[in-house]
């Protein structure tokens, strides 16, 4: 009997990525890019950046997850299961975040440096960081994938959604919002430089793992991947970033639009990140082949 070809060869995974996985990748991102802001504003005390980051969720994570699904109307039922999966435990993180940080919007709004405001930051910046980590945390569970099956990707993630939500304050600032432009530049420039080096430090220790995470890694870098890899996140997502963020530092005349473009490029290389880890996940031959 003739083996299947997924049995003995390099199969991509296409069910979160391909079709309606579309609405899941940007749901991951969405919970890192809104987790990392609620981060950065908790840091800030900015509560233009902590309302934008429980929009950032609320409406297009929690959206866009919704859309995944199917049949939305039934998500009640992972919610009331969250020892089966991460999808489950992610499910109410999402929720809790959404609930405990409109609460703490009204107090940060209405009674400002009371004790229940303090509680209430807390409680959302350990579910804001739940948000940003588990999606990462999902992907190193799936085992059947070596280039997911990392501990470095939830790490990875979160840095990535950090840094993006860097960016955004970067943004709020120019805007005359609550965040202090030169320390939202600083930040800015030491996560590209962190996310720069953990993408590499990623894609090596995946390339020595098994022989599947290698093919995985020479998909984003020679194969169908590559420019998106190369364009989005390498030019886009860190030289072209870091070359305006220098540029700032050296001089204090930099235009306020080509600032906001290294913004837009900073999350453009955050969803091309997301997309080729996606992309480039493939599952392990359950047959080793005839030599």
């Amino acid at each position: 009997m003739e083996a299947h070809q997924w049995m003995i060869n390099y199969t991509r995974q296409t069910e979160w990525i391909d079709r309606r996985g579309i609405f899941l990748w940007i749901a991951f991102y969405a919970g890192g890019l809104g987790g990392g802001l609620y981060l950065v504003s908790l840091y800030f005390n900015s509560l233009w950046g902590m309302f934008i980051s429980w929009l950032i969720i609320a409406v297009i994570k929690g959206g866009t997850h919704l859309i995944y699904l199917g049949k939305p109307l039934r998500f009640w039922r992972i919610i009331t299961r969250p020892n089966t999966s991460w999808l489950a435990r992610g499910f109410i993180f999402v929720f809790l975040f959404i609930g405990l940080v409109a609460i703490q919007l009204i107090l940060s709004y209405w009674l400002p440096g009371s004790a229940a405001e303090v509680v209430f930051k807390v409680l959302g910046g350990i579910t804001a960081f739940a948000v940003a980590v588990y999606t990462g945390i999902i992907l190193k569970n799936v085992k059947g994938v070596p280039f997911w099956n990392s501990a470095l990707l939830p790490v990875l993630f979160v840095l990535c959604g950090i840094l993006g939500g860097f960016g955004l304050s970067v943004v709020i600032a120019l805007n005359g919002g609550d965040v202090n432009l030169a320390a939202a530049e600083t930040g800015s420039r030491w996560l590209l430089i962190a996310n720069a080096l953990l993408i590499v430090v990623y894609l090596w220790r995946a390339s020595i793992r098994e022989s599947v995470g290698k093919q995985s890694v020479l998909e984003q870098i020679h194969g169908q991947s590559a420019p998106i890899f190369w364009t989005g996140i390498v030019a886009l997502g860190i030289v072209v970033p870091l070359a305006i963020a220098l540029g700032s530092l050296i001089s204090n005349e930099v235009p306020t639009a080509l600032i906001i473009t290294g913004v837009i490029c900073e999350i453009i290389g955050g969803l091309a990140l997301r997309y080729c880890v996606l992309k480039a996940g493939a599952y392990k031959p359950l047959v080793a082949k005839a030599q």
